[in-house]
């Protein structure tokens, strides 16, 4: 028989700032998941599905099996289980690292937002709806994804739409979803949230205002810290509070020193720090800001020229003190030092 050994990791708490690690193409990260401190996936764009498994240092391409086109939304669960989503709504699975990837779902005319598998069988899909009056495909599944189920009462679409990782969660029961408002300068569009997870449904749609920009107004960054308090931002720069689990939402005074922005993503700690942090981009300028309380106080983060001059699409943390950033234009940015960290590996030899 054979014998894994995972190698247990320790963070050092050595002094963290953002850094500048990589750029395995000029791919774009689209999403990234970090299921261990030393191993990162990520999906990009022009079919690139990478892994890292040593802090991002280095990466493989891992996309044999998977269709042409760009890929969104991926969950891993070690080094070798893993899934991804594509531009038209479908969900691959792999599990021995990538070496091939096996279709779940098939859909056209959808476009995948975000996946989430808490563990090997129970996961939730987020994407577009088939169009106007058709209903968000939020789907879960309770068997690795053999099955993955429409949500009961799904959200039915508004002339409205899902966008890429504009999504939170505290638990399997506790989600909440923003959506794009397609309708040029829009003032509002939509956050959806269930107490009941996907399979229990229950969904209740927030109508939040703010300032669209002529594509209209994407609620397109989401963090909560705990099941009441989490902050929402758009593309028109809009930030918004909510201290009663998104029932309602409150006008938060922007990170100052900022002109016109987008607020690109954020991510938020469910340890009792009730640290956000917010990525933006605006004016060819691109920043990361963190909150203890709310966006009351801001501070900034230095950032790495490469930092500076490309977004951070998606930002996912390991923990306090160790996080990442895939960004535009396919630079890789490390949040910490993990000079201390031992290696992870889960993963079967290709010849097993």
């Amino acid at each position: 028989f054979l014998t894994i050994i995972i190698i247990l990791t320790s963070v050092s708490s050595a002094i963290s700032q953002w850094s500048y690690v990589s750029r395995p193409s000029g791919a774009r990260f689209n999403s990234i998941s970090v299921p261990a401190a030393n191993v990162i996936w990520a999906a990009c764009d022009s079919t690139k599905a990478f892994r890292s498994t040593d802090f991002g240092n280095t990466w493989v391409l891992r996309n044999s099996g998977l269709p042409s086109g760009n890929l969104y939304g991926i969950s891993a669960l070690d080094t070798s289980t893993c899934w991804i989503g594509t531009v038209t709504g479908s969900i691959y699975k792999t599990t021995n690292g990538g070496l091939n990837w096996v279709q779940q779902l098939s859909q056209s005319g959808s476009f995948t937002d975000g996946i989430k598998m808490f563990n090997a069988n129970y996961g939730i899909f987020y994407a577009d709806p088939l169009g106007s009056g058709q209903q968000f495909q939020l789907r879960y599944t309770t068997n690795g994804g053999t099955n993955w189920i429409l949500s009961p009462n799904s959200p039915v679409s508004q002339n409205d739409y899902g966008v890429i990782n504009a999504w939170d969660w505290i638990d399997t029961g506790r989600v909440w979803v923003g959506a794009a408002n397609a309708t040029p300068s829009a003032t509002s569009a939509r956050i959806f949230k269930t107490t009941a997870g996907f399979g229990g449904g229950n969904w209740t749609a927030v109508t939040v205002l703010g300032s669209g920009t002529t594509d209209g107004l994407y609620w397109q960054a989401i963090a909560f810290t705990d099941a009441n308090n989490g902050l929402a931002g758009t593309n028109g720069g809009n930030i918004r509070r909510t201290t009663d689990g998104g029932a309602t939402w409150q006008l938060v005074s922007n990170p100052p020193g900022l002109g016109t922005i987008a607020v690109v993503n954020m991510h938020g700690f469910k340890d009792g720090s009730n640290l956000i942090r917010v990525s933006t981009t605006g004016q060819g300028v691109n920043k990361i800001f963190r909150t203890t309380n709310l966006g009351v106080n801001w501070t900034e983060e230095t950032l790495t020229p490469q930092g500076i001059s490309n977004a951070q699409e998606h930002i996912q943390f390991f923990n306090q003190t160790l996080g990442y950033a895939g960004c535009l234009n396919g630079y890789f940015l490390r949040f910490g030092n993990p000079s201390s960290v031992s290696l992870a590996n889960t993963e079967l030899p290709d010849n097993f």
